[in-house]
Parts: structure tokens; sequence; C-alpha cells
């Protein structure tokens, strides 16, 4: 080699890149992302992790394996809970978006035909 370093342009989904399948790298890049939320959010408070271990009912050894990014040791519904005990309304703007979704899309609905007297 020339010693030049090249450069290979990365999918947005590093995971995908490191050859996961599209099922296992989309929920590896999820789990990263409320993993990346999670820290950053107990970072700018300064707790320490103990701290953060009693607000959120953990132990202070799930918190530093969090901090430090073990992501194999998280899934995402645990994760989620854990952005609901940090006062993230997670499962709130899921149930709206869910709604608008159906909303949207009658067809989602099942559709009642009311009974009109002449029928009863």
């Amino acid at each position: 080699m020339n010693g030049e370093t090249k450069f290979t342009k990365a999918d947005i989904n590093i995971f995908k890149d490191m050859g996961y399948s599209e099922e296992e790298a989309k929920n590896l890049h999820f789990r990263s992302y409320l993993m990346t939320i999670l820290r950053k959010y107990i970072l700018s408070r300064g707790w320490s992790q103990k701290e953060v271990a009693k607000k959120f009912n953990v132990t202070q050894p799930r918190i530093s394996n969090l901090m430090q990014g073990k992501i194999y040791l998280f899934s995402v519904g645990i994760l989620i809970e854990l952005l609901e005990k940090a006062g993230f309304k997670v499962y709130e703007k899921i149930e709206q978006n869910i709604n608008k979704e159906f909303e949207m899309h009658h067809w989602a609905y099942p559709i009642k035909k009311e009974k009109s007297e002449t029928e009863t």
C-alpha cells in the first residue's frame, strides 16, 4: 500500500455495515439511539451512577453498564422503561402517533353499522 487511507462511505446504520441482518441492524441501531438519549440525559443532570440507580429503581452496576454502552445487556423494552422513569413520555407518544395513523387510515378501524329503526 502507498500509505494512503481510503474511506468507504458508511450507511446511516453502522450495524448494517458490520454485516448484521436488516432486522438485527435496525434493532441494534434503535437500542443504541435509546441508550445515547439516556446517557446524555444522565450526564446533563450531573448525577452520580448511584443517584441515577436510586431514581430509576435499578442497581448501580446496571447504570454502569448503560453508561459504558453495553448494548447487548439492554432490550428495547428495558430502555423504554428507563426513559419513562427519566420522565420521557415514550408510551404516550407512541400511542398518540398510532392513533394519528389510524385516523389517517380509516381502514384500520372496524366500521360499525348502526341498525336503523326499520331493521329492528
